[in-house]
């Protein structure tokens, strides 16, 4: 009885293992089954099938020890006990991460492909019904005859696996694009964006309350402010490809900080299921990660589309910009803070070369920050001692405040020697820290933080924010006539959840403080040339940067770009000075190769990455 309780197991076990092989090619619709069958089975599976058969048979065996079991309710299929319930259960799971994954990616698949898993997620939903209806029915009515019960135990599980095989599309055929060539333009305006994720429009609101950014409030007080909706997963390069491309990461091919390789398979995973053990395949070395790259970009971004009018673009630290791409004006790649070191490996980082050792000469490490910078941020261990001495402010110097200053070092170098009409910076630092020391700044909200760790960590985030927003007002400051300021966040920050803060706490793993897993708002700030003091941006999404930024240089807006622009922040004489113009798309556009770089397998962990 032993052996087939465990026979049962395994059944279920593979089942679960199936539906996840299906619900993995469904986040990867460019990939073809027959091509992909033995790296599935191999590195994805039998290790799932494994763990799930050790699973289900420790539930198979605490069963035999419960005081009101019945043996009768556990033969639905004669000869294999519990299969019914361990299927159920296998299904059941499946089922959820079906969901799970639906709305995770609900912006990286395709919309075929999007339909067609939800109706696979209700297809095994129902099967999952199906056995549990069969299992209750043994259990309380054992005596009763029931014929179908049987057959109908085994077609719910083949139909869960056969009908999301039969319902995915067919891998769509890449399209042709046909190079097209744009007479030279001037820019109608200049503009600078500067990003700083982890920000939410409340940060900025001017009240008691809010305002912790009294230079951003200020600013935003000139110009125009509101909350921008962002996506899901809250993850910096698919969002800010999409900010800079107008279109969802179905279309832009980014969907997250890294894509998949597979043993004995050729192909790039774009996506692999959240809640499947994909941390576990890494580390038995079935599965690796590769950063995601320019080339990975599939539409044109706002710098290729100014390129190709003969505009200079300037790019600092842009997510999905590594290798540089060649383009008029400086691209400053997001690796390049962690390459510096090397002399070789950091040549890839900047195009074009010509002032690299200007640029790194600007860099600073932990141990070049002014003791008073640091101090201003947060208290020193102890009176007299280096704020560097204590681990905690050691990490937020080396993975947040050194490399931020560096790449505004690096940017006033590069702006002075260019000065492009298009420029953009990002800033990961604040993002990064809060990550790590959300719960100082808002202890109420986790309950356990002792008040000394409050005193001392409790107004960094706060610092943080007001070191960032005067570098800002220092660009704003600067402004000329025909100029504008934007100001953007892909996402703002939140406590943790509840669940996840008691899940590490049961199994001894660290859980940041602070998540944007829940899709936090980020806000859209502009100021300057056309821009209508007081105006509130509602209902923007990180799709309607691309065509604001566009229209306010004063090219046409593409009209297969998904977002609008946002004519509610414009001066109306201006707005009516200046109408939305539009052309059919940009996808045609002929692009310059992107410059060499470091060896995606080189490529080190960045901070941002492990949140």
């Amino acid at each position: 009885m032993k052996r087939r309780a465990l026979a049962s197991a395994t059944v279920a076990a593979s089942v679960w293992a199936a539906s996840l092989c299906v619900l993995t090619l469904y986040l990867n619709p460019t990939l073809r089954l027959l091509r992909e069958l033995l790296s599935l089975l191999l590195c994805l599976f039998l290790p799932w099938a494994l763990a799930g058969t050790l699973v289900l048979a420790l539930v198979a065996a605490l069963s035999w020890i419960l005081p009101w079991r019945r043996p009768a309710a556990r033969s639905v299929i004669p000869g294999w006990p519990f299969l019914v319930w361990l299927v159920f259960l296998a299904l059941g799971v499946s089922a959820a991460l079906y969901w799970h994954n639906l709305l995770s990616y609900r912006h990286s698949i395709p919309v075929d492909a999007l339909r067609a898993l939800a109706l696979s997620a209700v297809v095994t939903s129902g099967a999952a019904v199906v056995l549990l209806a069969i299992g209750l029915d043994y259990t309380f009515f054992p005596r009763h005859p029931r014929a179908p019960a049987a057959a109908l135990a085994v077609l719910a599980p083949v139909a869960a696996l056969a009908f999301p095989l039969a319902l995915r599309p067919e891998p769509p055929a890449p399209a042709a694009a046909v190079p097209v060539h744009l007479d030279n333009l001037r820019a109608a305006r200049r503009v600078l964006v500067v990003g700083i994720d982890g920000l939410g429009p409340d940060d900025l609101r001017d009240s008691p309350e809010g305002g912790r950014i009294p230079s951003l409030v200020l600013l935003a007080n000139r110009g125009a402010l509101g909350p921008l909706a962002t996506l899901r997963p809250t993850e910096g390069p698919p969002i800010w490809t999409t900010m800079f491309t107008g279109r969802l990461p179905r279309d832009h091919g980014i969907k997250s900080f890294s894509t998949y390789r597979l043993r004995l398979s050729s192909s790039e995973w774009a996506l692999l299921p959240k809640g499947a053990l994909v941390g576990r395949l890494e580390r038995l070395g079935l599965v690796s990660r590769r950063p995601v790259t320019s080339s990975s970009r599939r539409r044109r971004a706002l710098w290729n589309v100014l390129d190709a009018f003969g505009i200079p673009v300037g790019l600092v630290r842009i997510w999905g910009t590594h290798p540089p791409e060649t383009v008029r004006g400086f691209v400053l790649s997001p690796y390049f803070y962690a390459l510096r070191a090397d002399p070789e490996r950091v040549a890839g980082t900047l195009h074009p070369p010509g002032l690299l050792a200007e640029v790194t000469a600007r860099a600073l490490g932990p141990g070049d920050l002014e003791a008073g910078l640091l101090r201003e941020l947060a208290e020193a261990p102890s009176p007299g001692a280096s704020p560097l001495e204590d681990p905690a402010l050691a990490a937020l110097a080396t993975n947040a405040l050194a490399p931020d200053l560096s790449y505004a070092r690096a940017a006033g170098v590069l702006r002075g020697a260019y000065d492009p009409p298009f420029f953009a910076i990002s800033f990961h630092g604040y993002d990064v820290a809060g990550h790590r020391f959300y719960r100082y700044a808002h202890p109420e909200v986790f309950g356990d933080v002792p008040p000394d760790d409050v005193r001392r960590y409790g107004r960094i985030l706060d610092r943080y924010a007001s070191l960032l927003g005067r570098w800002v007002g220092e660009q704003a400051q600067l402004l000329r006539p025909g100029e504008v300021l934007v100001v953007l966040s892909a996402h703002g920050l939140e406590p943790a959840p509840l669940w996840r803060r008691l899940l590490g706490a049961l199994t001894g793993t660290t859980v940041a403080a602070a998540s944007h897993a829940g899709g936090p708002e980020g806000f859209f700030l502009a100021v300057g040339d056309g821009i209508r003091p007081g105006a509130r941006v509602r209902g923007a999404s990180a799709l309607d940067v691309a065509p604001t930024l566009l229209y306010l240089m004063g090219l046409p807006v593409a009209r297969d770009m998904e977002g609008r622009v946002l004519t509610e922040i414009l001066d109306e004489s201006f707005a009516r000075r200046n109408p939305v113009t539009f052309i059919p798309s940009y996808e045609s556009l002929a692009v310059a190769p992107a410059a060499p770089g470091a060896p995606l397998e080189e490529l080190p962990p960045l901070p941002e990455e492990n949140p």
